[in-house]
């Protein structure tokens, strides 16, 4: 099956809960609660964040976690290259560590295609759609 760890799972969900804007304060014991991750993985998880440029953080009195720049845009795509990195795709659909441009399995026409594709339906998404998207689900749901 193909997807993405649950590492980027996290972060999007904690993403998500800086953006809607629910939280009394954005301390890593609020975002963890809101976003259901445990506190010492999400810790892990903003610090990568912050290093990458998504979220910025300020420890102390008034400090917190907050997005580094509006959720509208922040893409689901730089959420993945910063979680995953530039390898968030493998080379092969299949895992063959010999296929490449000159040598290639059967799928990998196929593969190079899907991945462009996924990559830029991962860039059009941002972090606002995905909140929105789950607001409107939660509200079909409670009906």
């Amino acid at each position: 099956m193909l997807g993405f760890s649950n590492t980027t799972g996290y972060a999007v969900q904690a993403l998500c809960c800086l953006a809607s804007c629910n939280l009394e304060k954005n301390s890593t014991s609020a975002i963890a609660k809101c976003s259901k991750v445990p506190r010492p993985y999400l810790c892990k998880i903003i610090n990568l964040l912050t290093r990458k440029g998504l979220v910025v953080s300020r420890r102390g009195i008034g400090g917190g976690i907050k997005l580094a720049r509006p959720a509208d845009k922040i893409t689901l795509f730089e959420i993945v290259l910063a979680i995953e990195g530039d390898k968030w795709a493998t080379d092969c659909l299949l895992g063959y560590s010999w296929c490449k441009n000159e040598q290639c399995c059967p799928t990998h026409p196929f593969w190079g295609e899907t991945k462009e594709k996924i990559k830029q339906e991962l860039s059009r998404w941002t972090l606002a759609d995905v909140v929105k998207y789950a607001q409107k689900q939660k509200s079909a749901e409670s009906k």
